[in-house]
């Protein structure tokens, strides 16, 4: 994987405007007396599709040639990628397949197709995602794309980054959701070159600790299975250059338990008025359960990654809060 490079976020940026929504940090109240804290949320819950993945969907496929988007691609996706690939597809006229597992959110397999998807349900897990949207891929001819490590995807999502402390440039320090861990290597990444004092977190589901254990490794190693509510951040194996970018510029993954999700989702939904998915409270739950101490008095803002949530979940969290 080539390096993150900050004019390839600056350019990433430009390519974006229009493509996007630049959502801005919601400074809460309520959440930063409960974390001993100033604490900002930025809400990509409220981004087009719901999530921040249409910002590396849509500047990556902007940089393919004519006869890479003539061919279309094959990716793999629990749900959020899916649509992201398929929206920013419909607009640069990119055929987009998407392999998803059997049992991913029906809502999720159904706005793909909506945004002009083609979606194929197979497996269950990442690694077999990859190996059957692989084999389409050279069967079709199309070009293969693992949102794992493409590194157009990290810098599409590195403008978070940007945006985030051009709204609060005195923040201390930047939570961030990880699953595959493209989303935290890109803000990272642009985060240290805009302020490079600031201090990046990531924030893992326990029954999905893949980059955690990387970390600790030094290397990239495959977890025996993935356990959590949390299908956006349900990777058994991450990118091995992905891991060696995030041990330059991530000060740390702490991990937070399902159910201090769920507890964030609900507060998320009464306290600020936000509909928000596992994946996406993840990094404010590992907030206001005291996961990382060090941010004790200090300007932290929390990145809410995306809102689509099953309907069933989101039931049933209502439901267990009376």
């Amino acid at each position: 994987m080539r390096e993150i490079l900050q004019q390839d976020i600056l350019r990433a940026r430009e390519i974006l405007r229009g493509a996007i929504i630049d959502n801005p940090l919601q400074f809460s109240r309520t959440f930063s007396e409960m974390a001993g804290c100033s604490l900002y949320l930025k809400p990509e819950c409220l981004q087009k599709n719901g999530c921040h993945k249409i910002r590396g969907a849509y500047y990556m496929l902007s940089r393919l040639s004519k006869e890479q988007r003539d061919r279309g691609i094959c990716t793999f996706s629990a749900g959020n990628w899916a649509q992201g690939a398929a929206y920013a597809g419909s607009l640069l006229g990119v055929p987009v397949t998407v392999v998803m597992p059997e049992k991913a959110n029906p809502k999720k397999a159904a706005a793909t197709r909506g945004y002009g998807g083609e979606v194929i349900l197979f497996g269950s897990d990442s690694t077999q995602l990859y190996q059957k949207a692989q084999d389409l891929a050279q069967k079709r001819g199309a070009l293969f794309i693992n949102p794992l490590e493409n590194p157009d995807l990290i810098v599409g999502m590195g403008t978070l980054g940007l945006e985030i402390l051009e709204g609060q440039p005195d923040l201390d320090a930047i939570v961030v959701p990880v699953g595959g861990g493209g989303l935290i290597a890109g803000i990272a990444s642009a985060a240290k070159w805009k302020k490079p004092d600031v201090k990046v977190y990531g924030v893992q589901p326990s029954g999905a600790d893949a980059m955690a254990r990387s970390l600790a490794e030094g290397k990239a190693v495959e977890i025996e299975r993935v356990e959590t509510i949390a299908d956006g951040l349900a990777v058994k194996r991450p990118n091995e250059n992905t891991v060696k970018i995030i041990r330059k510029v991530v000060d740390g993954v702490v991990l937070v338990s399902d159910d201090e999700i769920k507890e964030a989702i609900f507060l998320l939904l009464e306290r600020a008025k936000l509909v928000v998915e596992p994946a996406g409270a993840a990094s404010l739950a590992a907030v206001l359960f005291g996961r990382i101490p060090e941010l004790s008095g200090r300007k932290v803002a929390s990145v809410i990654s995306g809102g689509n949530i099953d309907f069933h979940l989101l039931r049933e969290i209502l439901a267990s809060h009376g």
